[in-house]
């Protein structure tokens, strides 16, 4: 059978919660978890390339965004949850992702559409290198190991980039992200100590991040305001969920944060699924959740939480969330994809 670039992604979503579970254990399980998702990011390169090469389909364009979402969400839950990086540098992360697949809805309704930018397209690969290289800082806080693993990767960089070149006559512009924020992470790791190095790789990827959003924000929000009430309260509504599940990852046990990476997972599928509807015209679901599953997830959090306590609600509230968005989302690919 001809592997093709879905075949790829698949694989990928499939296996990414093995990473996730190395990544709680000690140095030999984080050591597997970074060569597997070093292989899994590959695989990011490679079905972009398939799907170039064999051209685009409408399932690799829901999948593919999908799986680079849920691959961060698999590397920076982690990072809060052990107390590697501070929430505040991971909230935005995650509101920026969720905010611009939200406004390109209500772009893509309104008849508009916004190009993926340049630096939305390096993005993602910046996020998996950073996130990589805050993982091997705090697995290997002694200078020597992350310093000759970022410069054994830095040359097979550069020499991977020459190669490259030679054979095309150019340099992506995602090797040269690659490129430079490996010589970044280099003189930072140099420089600075664990702590200060780690803070300043999230800071790092928290403006990158940030930055790939702007356009889609400064052209978006004026559309939601010019619609009306409603379609700013749809908007706020919309990201209530998610990412209120961001906010609780440092308070929930350890047991329950997977909760929250499924219910991420999901809250991102169900984005893709309404987006792919808007796009082929079909019938949009999304008030049922934005107007019956988001508010039932919200209170499941607030009245046990005051009647119970804090820990009581948000139990309640991760299960809920799961349950109702599961629902969702099986509803949405049995009306989107296969009712006719």
């Amino acid at each position: 059978m001809k592997i093709r670039a879905n075949h790829l992604t698949i694989a990928r979503i499939i296996l990414l919660p093995v990473p996730y579970m190395l990544i709680y254990g000690g140095a030999e399980s984080r050591a597997a978890a970074l060569v597997i998702l070093t292989i899994l990011g590959l695989t990011d390169y490679l079905d972009g390339l398939l799907a170039r090469m064999e051209g685009a389909t409408d399932l690799g364009a829901l999948l593919d965004p999908l799986a680079d979402k849920i691959f961060i969400a698999v590397m920076l839950i982690p990072l809060v949850d052990l107390r590697i990086l501070p929430i505040w540098v991971v909230w935005p992360i995650f509101l920026r992702e969720f905010l611009v697949t939200d406004l390109r809805h209500v772009l893509r309704q309104a008849g508009k559409d916004l190009p993926v930018t340049e630096i939305a397209k390096i993005k993602t690969t910046l996020q998996m290198t950073g996130a990589g290289l805050i993982l091997i800082i705090d697995t290997y806080p002694e200078k020597i190991v992350p310093v000759a693993f970022v410069s054994g990767a830095l040359i097979a960089t550069i020499f991977l980039a020459i190669a490259l070149y030679i054979r095309e006559g150019s340099i992506s512009s995602r090797m040269k992200v690659a490129l430079a924020m490996l010589a970044t992470a280099l003189a930072t790791r140099l420089c600075m100590d664990t702590h200060a190095s780690i803070l300043i790789y999230g800071l790092v990827i928290m403006a990158i991040t940030l930055a790939s959003g702007a356009q889609y924000v400064t052209k978006g929000l004026p559309e939601c305001l010019r619609q009306g009430p409603r379609t700013l309260v749809k908007l706020i509504a919309s990201l209530a969920v998610p990412m209120a599940s961001v906010t609780l990852i440092p308070l929930v046990p350890r047991e329950l944060t997977v909760l929250i990476l499924l219910i991420l997972c999901l809250e991102f599928t169900a984005q893709g699924l309404d987006m792919w509807a808007a796009k082929k015209g079909k019938k949009d679901l999304s008030g049922i959740k934005l107007f019956f599953i988001t508010p039932l997830c919200l209170l499941s959090l607030a009245l046990p939480w005051l009647l119970q306590g804090q820990m009581q609600g948000i139990t309640l509230f991760l299960w809920t969330s799961l349950g109702l968005n599961t629902a969702y989302v099986l509803t949405g690919l049995f009306f989107y994809l296969y009712k006719k």
